[in-house]
């Protein structure tokens, strides 16, 4: 089995030819996303693709995810969500031929964030052209349970001292140093000294990854 998530435009041609060339089967599924304002055009899209999908394998079942596109702290989280839940341990082909850049983009940031097995990223360019993009990029490993707790605790107090921080952690400060230099090199964290005390701060891709964890 595989899922087929494609971003969607105002052409369902892209979306076919990949289909076709991939081919469909029984339990395989087909997820189209489109930002949450669409026009006719695009709402006319994704109800080609699902007639030229019940034509061929009416058993895949096509559904279509609304990304809210403005707001890439919102659309990011939920994309990577939906990759890693979807990649599981089944083929996972991602296909970004059409639709909003914005879209396209924050497509491929979530890719980037998650660990996804046996991934297809491809596109098909202007002159119709099909091309499969390697992956060059290693995705973001789990987040520790004390990472995770100390990006909550940023997360829900804003900036704290380093020595605050581990307090809250209940760990050294030696620990906790050694903590933030994990996250700042991934630029999860930024730290600034003020006075005496260095001060920890959440980045927005440390907001985006404790969304994607689920913030527990």
């Amino acid at each position: 089995m595989k899922t087929f998530v494609a971003t969607i435009g105002w052409t369902e041609w892209p979306i076919a030819s990949a289909i076709i060339k991939h081919g469909l089967s029984k339990g395989d599924r087909i997820i189209l996303l489109s930002p949450e304002k669409r026009d006719e055009r695009s709402r006319a899209a994704v109800s080609e693709v699902k007639h030229f999908v019940s034509r061929f394998v009416p058993s895949v079942e096509v559904s279509e995810v609304s990304v809210p596109v403005h707001s890439p702290s919102d659309a990011i989280p939920l994309l990577a969500r939906l990759f890693a839940k979807e990649g599981g341990d089944v083929g996972l082909i991602v296909n970004l031929s059409g639709g909003m850049r914005i879209l396209v983009l924050e497509a491929l940031i979530a890719l980037m964030l998650v660990n996804v097995k046996n991934l297809v990223l491809e596109l098909q360019t202007e002159d119709k052209v099909n091309v499969q993009l390697p992956i060059l990029w290693k995705p973001m490993g789990d987040l520790s349970p004390h990472a995770r707790k100390a990006l909550k605790i940023l997360e829900e107090r804003g900036p704290v001292s380093l020595s605050n921080l581990a307090n809250i952690l209940r760990v050294s400060v030696a620990t906790a140093h050694r903590l933030l230099k994990n996250l700042e090199e991934n630029s999860i964290v930024i730290s600034k000294k003020v006075g005496k005390e260095r001060i920890v701060e959440l980045t927005l891709k440390g907001r985006i990854l404790l969304s994607i964890a689920g913030g527990s």
